[in-house]
């Protein structure tokens, strides 16, 4: 026998001891999360949040700045029906974006990427590398855009390959250097400004896309900013997907999120950025194709431009941020309605890092990062509960990890991508994002000295 047929032979073994010592199957695991050790571990974690925004500041200061992402022909990301395919020209390039508060104590970068997610693989290279400009990743909050036309090539294991195409290290390292630039930019022109933030309903511009008749989160988020020297600079976020364009189109493109900076630009402000909302199960109401992108990002500015009086003054110059580490069960990624596959394949398929919740207070808004796609569906209970403390929530998804989508647990055995493919940690995970983030908000709440 050769040593070729041999090593082939002890492989097979091997891999027959590993299936009959750990079946690849389970059953799903409905059990109520509360008596699990993860939840325990994040009460207790949550619960040790110390009170870091103690003081409010000296009023406020902001910078922006952003740098071009655009790489030569790669594949894309967003789309897994692709395979890897690189996109055929540019339509229009895409950006990393910045803005950095300074309220004369302390500072705090958000950054927003046009791609589908702040991948894992350049969160770690952050963590790494922010001190060198001055920053770290605890005052660091990160978004991305998700549009599904931009780049890939940044997906380490089989799962990450198929949506984002054969790994780049070189395209990873020049993500990371330009989202580094971008703050170094952006705290580079600071200067004081003062902050507005309101929400402004569009419910044309978005649906829910698992149940017409479900509940759809229609709230525009705005926070305008007017400096001194006559800058004016808008970060928004909304729920609806950056899916105007399908997987047939194969143009680099930021979708409508980019249309809406362009058209905010050419408008009244200087500098704008987005970041996606809690767009879990909602899509965009204004169509498809190249007029679904204009008609998305118009109904968008206009509600910007068009509704000031929706705007209050962020008076309070408060600003604090925290990073808490998001502890979950294991894996279960569904194979039936019944059945998943063991957490082994899914770590092998997928990976698995650690993930985080991150909370930002700018005066009395309260921003809330999520490692995932968390549904607009799970955001009426938190706004509302952010407004007993007089404050307002603002979701953000894609914060530098990702743990698949979070949906309403009564739609959990939906035969949809969202809740068949992409619900990647089970049952009740919808209940259990809600009730972390509630804590968080009350956590931040409590660290208000206006509250106090």
């Amino acid at each position: 026998m050769s040593i070729w047929k041999k090593k082939r032979t002890w492989i097979l073994i091997a891999l027959l001891l590993v299936v009959i010592l750990f079946p690849p199957l389970r059953p799903i695991d409905r059990s109520d999360y509360h008596g699990h050790t993860h939840y325990s571990d994040m009460r207790a974690a949550l619960s040790a949040l110390p009170a870091v925004a103690s003081d409010t500041g000296n009023g406020w200061s902001v910078g922006f700045g952003k740098k071009n992402i655009t790489p030569h022909r790669v594949p894309t990301a967003g789309y897994g029906v692709r395979k890897g395919a690189l996109f055929s020209r540019v339509h229009d390039s895409v950006y990393v974006r910045a803005m950095v508060f300074d309220n004369g104590i302390r500072k705090v970068a958000i950054v927003s990427a046009d791609m589908l997610i702040i991948p894992p693989v350049i969160t770690n290279i952050l963590e790494r590398r922010l001190p060198e400009i001055g920053f770290d990743i605890a005052n660091t909050y990160l978004g991305a855009t998700h549009t599904h036309n931009s780049i890939g090539t940044w997906g380490e294991r089989l799962v990450g390959l198929v949506y984002s195409g054969s790994y780049s290290d070189s395209v990873v390292q020049f993500v990371a250097n330009q989202v580094l630039e971008s703050i170094r930019l952006a705290n580079a022109n600071i200067a004081p400004a003062a902050i507005r933030y309101g929400v402004v309903p569009v419910p044309s511009a978005v649906y829910n896309r698992m149940d017409e008749h479900s509940t759809v989160d229609p709230l525009l988020r705005v926070m305008d900013i007017e400096r001194k020297d006559g800058v004016k600079l808008s970060l928004t976020s909304f729920t609806a997907h950056a899916t105007c364009l399908t997987a047939e189109e194969m143009q680099l493109s930021r979708d409508y999120p980019g249309r809406l900076v362009d058209l905010l630009e050419q408008r009244s402000y200087t500098f704008a950025m987005f970041m996606a909302g809690a767009v879990g199960s909602h899509g965009p109401a204004g169509g498809s194709g190249w007029e679904g992108v204009e008609r998305m990002a118009t109904l968008l500015a206009d509600a910007v431009t068009g509704h000031p009086d929706s705007l209050h003054t962020v008076g309070s110059s408060l600003l604090s941020m925290t990073r808490t580490r998001m502890y979950l069960g294991d894996p279960q990624f569904k194979i039936s309605k019944d059945w998943r596959v063991a957490p082994y394949v899914f770590r092998t398929l997928v990976g698995e890092y650690p993930v985080y919740l991150t909370g930002l207070t700018v005066g009395d808004v309260r921003m809330l990062g999520a490692p995932c796609d968390f549904s607009g569906s799970l955001m009426r209970p938190l706004d509302s509960l952010a407004l007993t403390y007089g404050n307002r929530a603002m979701v953000t998804s894609f914060n530098g990890g990702y743990v698949g989508y979070i949906t309403c647990d009564a739609y959990y055995d939906l035969d949809y991508h969202e809740t068949r493919i992409m619900n990647w940690y089970g049952p009740g995970n919808g209940a259990y994002f809600s009730e972390c983030f509630g804590i968080l908000i009350d956590r931040l709440a409590i660290a208000d000295p206006a509250r106090q």
